[in-house]
């Protein structure tokens, strides 16, 4: 019998969307490697305020983009870029609080 699978406990989890249809591709994939040395950088690579970070194909928005969504808060960010980033993760990923300039849905 094989090992059940174990994920380190996280705080929040960050989507971005790296498909074509809502962004270009290039642009969100760059988002999402930028989006691993910030959390690093930030501290939030590991520990109790872990991110963990996944990106997707699609996350059903198909414009505005690049998309990030943040779990368990459930908030969707649009138009997403470098500078959007370092606000949305010092504020909301590192300090809790979502950041409502850049927010289209809170559920």
């Amino acid at each position: 019998m094989s090992e059940t699978p174990c994920l380190s406990r996280h705080k929040r989890h960050a989507f971005i969307c790296t498909g074509e249809s809502c962004a270009e591709a290039q642009v969100s994939s760059e988002l999402w490697k930028k989006l691993k040395l910030k959390l690093k950088e930030a501290g939030l690579d590991q520990g109790t305020n872990q991110v963990r970070r996944s990106q997707c194909r699609c996350l059903g928005v198909c414009k505005d983009g690049p998309i990030l969504a943040v779990y368990p808060e459930d908030v969707w960010y649009h138009h997403v870029d470098e500078a959007k980033l370092d606000r949305i993760i010092e504020e909301h990923l590192a300090g809790g609080q979502p950041v409502d300039d850049f927010m289209f849905e809170r559920v």
